[in-house]
């Protein structure tokens, strides 16, 4: 199933309920909850609307275009245990093996107990808090050695002074979301692939599908294109600087579009297949998105949940209802820093995909969290058959 453009009603879906979401999204840019959004709305191959409103540059008063270019932040890491699951497939890598059998300097107590498999389910035992901590503590007296020629510095550092950092929790007990963990699960990909990881990822996933405008490293000649923060924001001008731009993150370095997402999305609602191309086998795309973790706890926030339900990488919707009201149980999303994030339902044949920037922040907590809930809700609530 290839993705085309096509009415509401071909879907089983109301124009009018669309229109109402395509206004409601509009009315947000105008309550400045947000500079800019653009969204992409499909069920079952049709894409039933697609939108963008608000600015790309605030300080020029530049308007937004379509196909604008978002850093994905953590939805990124969908992307890297994706690559994974494409190494598993080929045979070079079991999920099961401990991280040390690829990473020898990843020492300390009960670290040969840490699993592949737990660094995509947030279940390693280690915490970002604390391996932050611990390489501060070192980085002064560190000496870090150059990076090889497919590995990003920055995200070699970091790598480098958190490796003997201690567990937090004996592995597999508590699901806490660890940025670090992703980080070494994207060096696994390279180590294992003998390729960066922006090359990896551009050769089996990006030009496999199309996605012509996602990158790991945004080209000079799409710098334009990315999206620009208001400087007002705190970090605003983090994501569209160099630094950024060139920083090859599996946690959170990515940059795409709405379109390119929906096709990605698309993908794994066609377990693994998008046109003539495969990317995943089904039972990776099923793997990937059920409960991994059954009966493990997890907080994020202010919020705890009894069961975490999280798959490799992907947070599924079991009871939570963390994404939206409506969602099936077999529903699984991944949002990012900043305001973006994607939704696939099996069961409603939907992929839902919305793209913003930090938004106005409502006693103390950032508005997103709210809007991504209206639009999904909203989205949902349109299908009629």
């Amino acid at each position: 199933m290839i993705l085309k453009l096509g009415s509401p009603e071909e879907v089983g879906m109301s124009s009018e309920r669309i229109k109402h979401l395509e206004d409601l999204v509009s009315s947000w840019v105008d309550q400045q909850v947000s500079q800019a959004f653009e969204f992409v709305v499909a069920r079952r191959g049709v894409i039933v609307s697609h939108k963008a409103v608000g600015y790309h540059t605030p300080e020029l008063n530049l308007p937004l275009v379509k196909n604008t270019i978002f850093p994905l932040a953590s939805l990124t890491k969908p992307i890297t245990a994706a690559a994974a699951m494409i190494l598993v497939e080929e045979g070079a890598l079991s999920l099961n093996f401990p991280v040390v059998q690829y990473i020898p300097q990843f020492t300390g107590k009960d670290k040969e107990k840490v699993l592949i498999h737990q660094l995509m389910t947030h279940t390693s035992g280690l915490k970002d808090e604390d391996v932050y901590a611990h390489s501060k503590q070192k980085q002064k007296s560190t000496d870090i050695p150059p990076a090889e020629i497919t590995q990003d510095f920055d995200v070699h550092s970091k790598l480098f002074l958190g490796y003997d950092a201690p567990l937090s929790n004996p592995p597999g007990t508590v699901m806490s979301y660890c940025n670090y963990g992703v980080e070494l699960l994207g060096e696994i990909v390279r180590i294992v692939s003998g390729t960066s990881l922006d090359v990896f990822t551009r050769q089996k996933i990006f030009d496999p599908l199309g996605m012509n405008d996602t990158h790991l490293i945004v080209p000079e000649s799409m710098h334009d294109r990315v999206i620009r923060r208001s400087e007002e924001i705190s970090g605003g001008k983090w994501f569209s600087s160099r630094e950024a731009l060139q920083r090859a993150s599996a946690a959170g370095g990515a940059y795409s579009t709405v379109s390119d997402m929906v096709i990605f999305g698309q993908m794994l609602l066609n377990r693994g297949k998008y046109g003539d191309v495969r990317v995943l086998s089904p039972l990776s795309v099923i793997e990937m998105t059920r409960n991994q973790i059954p009966g493990v706890s997890s907080s994020y926030g202010q919020e705890h949940f009894a069961e975490a339900t999280y798959g490799y990488c992907w947070p599924v919707n079991g009871n939570k209802k963390d994404s939206g009201d409506l969602f099936s149980k077999h529903a699984y999303s991944c949002g990012g820093a900043g305001g973006v994030i994607m939704a696939i339902d099996p069961v409603y044949e939907t992929v839902q995909v919305i793209f913003s920037i930090t938004e106005t922040p409502n006693d103390g907590n950032q508005i997103w969290f709210p809007s991504r809930f209206l639009f999904n809700n909203v989205v949902l609530a349109a299908i009629e058959e």
